[in-house]
């Protein structure tokens, strides 16, 4: 549909989303890692466990539900739309786009998102499908874009290079969302992915399906420009071109019908699959971070109750934004966007800062705020009523004022206060004391120890990660940004009679600089490919036998198992399996000599290999990786240690048994 108003402008979308793989990829190892670690949840529980703050706390979650409640209300004008042109409704028909929601609603939760993750990968497919065979059945029976006549389009100011305003509104739009890494519903498909392996897919197949997706859509908006035309050669007006388009394909009949038919199904179910997410997570986040902590001793089943009753008020909210916002998906999204901006800083200050690049948490909120409430002013008093705005993203201007917020406000405060956050890898403490008890929240449950900005760089040795690189980071956000077609304006004119004075440069039917766009724009794809080849796998990163018998491990590092992140039976109740697991590990480290990370690194290790130590160093890795211990390995320790091992290793091996097959109905489900 904005290919077919804006024309090749829309090719923006193709740099757009290198930027929103390059965010979620950059960030997406990490979040993972410090979610196995320290049983993280929630979409906003690494913002609780990492900076310890209230105030932070429900500040991120106030920029996690707003944007996702925007973005559903942009589904609800999507689904009323395409699902109204379909059935060739009425465009301001609202109750077939209310009974839909409500069908959406019952699927989720009935389904939940296992059922999401299945049915986005089975419509993905058809989609990929309908992307393929579309454009075949366009360029054989209306031409492609080496047919297309500037003389005789019927847009001619499609070919004229972009004004000034729109390169810089290009140039924001490529950058602010970088942002769609904060959204809950894509933190939450990090959270649950099986392994690195399976993130290093995902992201490999999003560098592909910008040039599936994005690229056919401009291709079908822009040739559907000259099928969508009345008698007179003129331009058709059109609600919904793209379902219009397809139509026009299914008049042909035959299979130009069935590509149109599959097309407009996989399009429709794309959205619906997109608003279940959506209710999802809103569903968990407002459950998680506001029901659970008024109410801690809840049951399972009480839990699943408030997360369908958020899960419908959520859907009424959105029916309401959508069905009364008279402006368009676009304009939400001019704030969507900018608002999930705003989560940025915490995000990627909580993940890369430590020592004197920290910040403390009300700096970092006050900052948040306050852009928040700049972005509702400039939009509603400014973009909006005024049709010659200047061309600034609310988003960009928004996190350059945050961090200038946050720099004054951090700087202030090393001035007057002599308090610094700790330096120490593992400690019990707050990192950021003096604080009134109000704003320190309950932590029991994500582990004995603060999660340290020296921790969570511990937990990443020998991960390849391009972000925590400065080069790297500065490299992509050049190559993004010079996929903005920086040219002269408007050119060539067009006369009075909307005819140019001399022909436009093409490229095989493109005009030139939108062929440069689409050269520009691959390069950000293939450095990242590069970067996501270059990341370890799970297996190349986690502690053999033999490193485990040298060095150990640092038991506040030792992963989760599923299990172990699925036992809770009220909000803040100290995981006791992972507890014991790794209080069996620490045990088994001191009795082979080997230092405790935090206690005894002064402790000195035996060299001596012996029938005791290795048992003791088989013993280790069955902790660390929960392998199950077989009875010889049982028989072996029994050998060498005497009773008392042969009864540790079982009392080990009955731990890795109760952990791997812990169910019941404390156990509440992700």
């Amino acid at each position: 549909n904005e290919a077919f108003a804006l024309g090749w402008q829309s090719l923006r979308w193709i740099p757009s989303l290198a930027g929103i793989n390059f965010g979620y990829f950059g960030t997406g190892f990490r979040l993972r890692k410090a979610s196995q670690i320290r049983n993280h949840q929630s979409p906003v529980d690494f913002i609780t466990d990492r900076y310890q703050s209230q105030m932070l706390r429900y500040t991120i979650l106030f920029l996690q539900v707003l944007p996702t409640v925007i973005y559903l209300a942009a589904q609800v004008i999507a689904i009323k739309k395409t699902f109204n042109s379909i059935f060739g409704l009425d465009p301001d028909d609202v109750y077939p786009v209310i009974i839909i929601m409500i069908l959406i609603l019952i699927f989720e939760m009935l389904g939940g998102l296992s059922s999401v993750a299945l049915t986005d990968a089975i419509q993905a497919l058809v989609m990929i499908l309908s992307f393929v065979i579309v454009p075949i059945v366009m360029v054989k029976n209306f031409g492609g874009w080496k047919d297309l006549d500037p003389e005789t389009y019927p847009k001619p100011e499609f070919y004229q290079t972009p004004t000034k305003d729109q390169q810089w509104e290009f140039w924001q739009f490529s950058l602010v969302n970088i942002a769609f890494f904060t959204l809950p519903h894509l933190v939450q498909r990090v959270y649950s992915s099986k392994d690195f392996n399976s993130l290093k897919v995902g992201y490999a197949t999003l560098c592909v399906g910008p040039w599936v997706s994005s690229l056919v859509g401009v291709f079908i908006g822009t040739v559907g420009v000259t099928i969508l035309v009345n008698e007179d050669g003129t331009p058709q007006a059109s609600s919904n071109p793209f379902t219009d388009i397809l139509e026009a394909l299914m008049d042909l009949g035959g299979f130009a019908k069935g590509a149109g038919i599959i097309a407009i199904t996989a399009s429709l179910a794309a959205i619906m699959s997109t608003a279940d997410s959506l209710i999802i997570a809103i569903s968990q986040l407002v459950t998680a971070e506001i029901i659970y902590p008024i109410k801690p001793d809840s049951t399972p089943n009480a839990i699943t109750w408030y997360g369908r009753g958020t899960s419908t008020a959520s859907v009424f909210v959105a029916l309401l934004i959508g069905l009364l916002w008279d402006e368009g998906i676009s304009d939400l999204g001019r704030i969507q966007f900018p608002l999930s901006a705003q989560a940025v800083p915490a995000f990627l200050l909580g993940l890369y800062s430590y020592g004197p690049f920290d910040a403390h948490p009300w700096c970092i909120s006050a900052g948040a705020l306050s852009s928040t409430l700049y972005i509702f002013a400039i939009y509603f008093g400014y973009i909006k009523v005024n049709s010659d705005s200047v061309p600034i993203d609310a988003g960009i201007t928004g996190f350059c004022l945050q961090l200038a917020i946050i720099c004054l406000l951090e700087g202030w405060r090393r001035f007057v206060s002599k308090v610094r956050p700790t330096t120490k890898i593992h400690t019990t403490e707050l990192l950021y004391p003096d604080r009134p008890a109000w704003d320190v929240p309950k932590l029991s449950r994500f582990g004995e120890h603060t999660l340290t900005p020296q921790l969570l760089w511990k937990a990443m040795d020998g991960v390849y990660e391009p972000l925590a690189n400065v080069s790297w980071t500065v490299l992509m956000l050049f190559l993004i940004s010079i996929a903005t077609p920086l040219v002269a304006q408007s050119e060539p004119p067009l006369d009075e009679n909307g005819e140019f004075p001399y022909l436009p440069a093409t490229v095989n039917g493109l005009p030139w600089w939108a062929f440069k766009i689409i050269l520009f724009a691959l390069l950000p794809y293939i450095v990242l490919l590069v970067a996501i080849y270059k990341t370890p796998t799970e297996e190349l990163i986690s502690p053999d036998m033999d490193k485990l018998a040298k060095d150990g491990i640092d038991p506040d590092l030792v992963d989760l198992t599923p299990k172990e992140r699925g036992r809770r039976s009220s909000y803040d109740e100290t995981n006791i399996l992972v507890k014991r697991r790794r209080s069996s590990v620490s045990q088994t480290m001191k009795e082979m000599g080997i230092p405790i990370p935090g206690e005894d690194e002064e402790q000195s290790q035996s060299k001596e290999i012996s029938p005791e130590r290795i048992s003791m160093q088989k013993r280790l890795s069955h902790l660390v990786h929960l392998d199950p211990i077989s009875d010889e390995d049982i028989e072996e320790v029994g050998d060498d240690d005497g009773e008392q091992g042969k009864e540790t290793a079982k009392d080990d091996g009955q731990h890795v048994g109760e952990t791997a097959k812990f169910d019941g109905d404390q156990e509440i489900e992700a």
